[in-house]
């Protein structure tokens, strides 16, 4: 008989290992988040409540710029068979609606790829204002993919694409402040090297920005003659449409 158990010990162990894992994941998540509020109080966020369990949970929480967030996800049990991590997760807040699969390797590489949804530029403002501009509308995100190494927190990967609604935007040109009526927008998010890259045209293609933002958390962008006559703006010296006429770069991360 015992020589039977020790010839099955295997499949024993792997039943086990199979219940404990099924048993953690439906675990009520009220019960789980009780033995771990303890060594999450410094969040950037207030959790108000958690319910459901760790395999289909549901999260309410509080933020300085977000306001009140619902977070819902589903997890993946393949991915923990291959020592990861993956959640399809849903975030709603006031400004921000988006849905995506994030997905946390044993390597500490973050990889995030469909991320699909809109921001409202209000949540752009402290990246903006480094660089004088005020802008009113709404970015849609779409199939959005980004990798990012959480023990160095650098993006290496990065891919997807933006469309902006269309607003009025307030930009310096010559020193003085200007007003105008934005059209819709298309942008194209890629990695330069190092650089985090976005690629802003128009609704039929012509290139008019470029903004970038580097590891060390320096950003900046670069503004096309194009764009101040999309803008209906006359720039007062001579330059070809293509020619980068307006470009700042600041620290803003």
């Amino acid at each position: 008989m015992f020589a039977a158990i020790w010839a099955t010990r295997w499949y024993l162990l792997l039943g086990l290992f199979t219940f404990l894992v099924f048993l953690a994941i439906n675990a009520p998540l009220h019960f789980v988040w009780r033995m771990l509020e303890p060594d999450v109080r410094n969040l950037p966020v207030d959790v108000r409540s958690v319910t459901g369990t760790l395999w289909h949970g549901h999260l309410q929480a509080e933020q300085r710029q977000l306001g009140p967030i619902d977070a819902e996800w589903q997890l993946s049990p393949w991915a923990l068979l291959t020592a990861a991590a993956e959640v399809d997760l849903t975030l709603t807040a006031p400004s921000i609606r988006m849905n995506g699969l994030v997905r946390l390797e044993a390597d500490q590489r973050l990889h995030v790829t469909g991320l699909d949804g809109f921001v409202d530029t209000d949540l752009l403002k402290p990246l903006l204002k480094p660089l004088q501009l005020d802008l009113s509308g709404n970015l849609e995100a779409n199939d959005v993919a980004a990798v990012i190494e959480l023990d160095t927190r650098q993006l290496t990967a990065l891919d997807g694409r933006l469309v902006f609604s269309g607003g009025a935007a307030v930009f310096p040109v010559q020193r003085k402040r200007v007003t105008a009526e934005v059209p819709m927008l298309v942008g194209v998010l890629r990695m330069d090297k190092e650089r985090a890259v976005l690629d802003v045209t128009s609704m039929e293609g012509q290139k008019l920005v470029q903004g970038f933002i580097q590891p060390d958390g320096w950003g900046g962008v670069a503004i096309r003659r194009r764009m101040f006559d999309v803008l209906g703006q006359t720039w007062p010296d001579k330059a070809d449409v293509d020619t980068v006429v307006f470009e700042v770069s600041r620290k803003i991360l």
